[in-house]
């Protein structure tokens, strides 16, 4: 199993996306999200290799293969991460519906 390091950058996407669902439908369904993202995350560090590398190449990130994982229950939401020797590097937590585009732009 590899421990995972996060990018401040996806800690803050992952505040941001409990936020809005805690809006959105109070804070059970704010709950429901952040239970799902962290079983998401467990399962990529004990399996790192389970996410699509379908996206490699769209950010410049010199580490390695970037790959992401929908997250259960949350499939609009995508956790993209670098499988490391060590350690799992998660980048960011994006909506898809956002697109591609927004997220080169928001690097």
């Amino acid at each position: 199993m590899k421990p995972s390091r996060w990018y401040p950058r996806a800690l803050q996407d992952a505040d941001e996306a409990a936020q809005w669902f805690a809006g959105a439908g109070g804070a059970a369904l704010e709950l429901a999200f952040i239970d799902a993202l962290q079983a998401a995350v467990e399962l990529l560090e004990r399996h790192p290799e389970a996410g699509s590398t379908r996206h490699d190449g769209v950010l410049d990130l010199p580490e390695g293969s970037l790959r992401f994982l929908p997250i259960h229950r949350f499939d609009d939401y995508l956790i993209y991460y670098i499988a490391l020797a060590d350690h799992i590097r998660v980048v960011r937590i994006w909506n898809a519906r956002r697109g591609l585009d927004a997220l080169l732009d928001t690097q």
